[in-house]
C-alpha cells in the first residue's frame, strides 16, 4: 500500500501531458476523492496523508489508464451528476454539462410561471434535461432521440428518478414522423451544434457519440432548422421554445429563426458569459 499522497503524485504526473493541471486537481478530489475513496473533502484533509488500500489504488491505476486514452472520467465510473442527480452514462450518451443545467433552471423558472401541459425534449440523450424537469413540475413530458441505446439509457435513467416520461425513437430530421408526435406547449433542446475545427484532436469529446455533438461544417444549423420545422406543426400557440447554443453560431440562428417568422428572441448568457440559450415564441 501507498500513501494517499503518493497516489495522488502518480496520477498528475502520469497524466501531465494529457491534461491541465486544473484539470486533474479537479477530477482528483471530484472524482477520486468524493466517488472512488468515498471521502467528504473535510474528512480528506483530516486524515492527512493516509495509507490507500490495494483495491482502491488499483482502481485508481485503472482510472489513470483509461484517461491516458482521453476517454471522459464519467465514463469511467458510468455515471455523471446532473441538478444533483445521478444519471446513468455510458458511451451511447452525451455527457450533461454544467450549462445545460442553466437551459433546465429556465425551464422551469418559466413553466412555474405559466401554465404549460406538455413538453418536449427533443434529442434527449441520457435524458437528464427531461428527468430534472420532471422532478420539479407536472407537466405530461414527452423526449425523443434519434438512438436507441439512448432511449434504453434515458428510460433506465427516468425509472432510477421515478420520474414519468414517455420517450420515443424518432430522427427530428424526418419531417414525417413529426405527425406521430403530440402538440405541445414547450419545446426544449440542446441539440447537436459543435463544428470539428472547435475540438482539439487530442479531447475526450471524441470519445462521445459524434452524432449527438457534430454538425456538418456546410449546414451547422441543421438540427434548429428541423426544430423551428417541428414548431410549425406542433407547438401550440403562445408556446415557447428553449435552445441551448453554439456561441459562434448566434448572428446565424437569430437570421435563421427571423426568416421562420420569429421576433420575439430572447439570447441568455450562461457563467462563463457566452451566448449560450435561445428563447423564443
Amino acid at each position: 500500500m501507498n500513501t494517499v499522497t503518493s497516489v495522488k503524485k502518480r496520477f498528475i504526473d502520469t497524466l501531465g501531458q494529457n491534461y491541465s493541471f486544473h484539470e486533474l486537481s479537479s477530477m482528483w478530489s471530484q472524482w477520486v476523492v468524493k466517488e472512488l475513496l468515498n471521502k467528504s473533502s473535510i474528512n480528506y484533509f483530516l486524515e492527512g496523508d493516509f495509507m490507500v488500500s490495494e483495491i482502491d489504488e488499483n482502481l485508481i491505476d485503472s482510472l489513470i489508464l483509461h484517461l491516458s486514452s482521453y476517454k471522459p472520467i464519467q465514463y469511467f465510473f458510468g455515471y455523471s451528476y446532473f441538478k444533483n442527480l445521478k444519471i446513468q452514462v455510458d458511451a451511447s450518451v452525451l455527457i450533461p454539462r454544467p450549462e445545460t443545467e442553466q437551459l433546465v433552471d429556465m425551464v422551469i423558472d418559466y413553466v412555474k410561471e405559466n401554465k404549460v401541459s406538455t413538453i418536449i425534449d427533443i434529442g434527449t440523450g441520457s435524458g437528464c434535461i427531461s428527468i430534472a424537469i420532471g422532478k420539479k413540475i407536472k407537466s405530461n413530458i414527452f423526449a425523443i432521440d434519434v438512438s436507441s441505446q439512448a432511449i434504453a439509457k434515458a428510460t433506465s435513467n427516468s425509472k432510477t428518478h421515478q420520474v414519468d416520461i414517455d420517450f420515443k425513437l424518432i430522427d427530428i430530421l424526418n419531417v414525417d414522423l413529426y405527425k406521430i408526435l403530440p402538440k405541445v406547449d414547450l419545446i426544449v433542446s440542446n441539440p447537436p451544434y459543435v463544428l470539428k475545427r472547435e475540438v482539439p484532436e487530442k479531447s475526450v469529446v471524441h470519445s462521445e457519440p459524434k452524432h449527438a455533438i457534430f454538425v456538418p461544417d456546410d449546414d451547422p444549423l441543421i438540427f434548429y432548422k428541423s426544430i423551428l420545422n417541428f414548431a410549425k406543426t406542433n407547438l401550440n400557440r403562445g408556446g415557447k421554445i428553449f435552445l441551448e447554443i453554439n456561441p459562434l453560431l448566434v448572428s446565424k440562428l437569430i437570421g435563421c429563426m427571423s426568416k421562420y417568422g420569429y421576433s420575439d428572441i430572447q439570447v441568455c448568457t450562461d457563467f462563463y458569459q457566452k451566448k449560450r440559450f435561445i428563447i423564443v415564441s
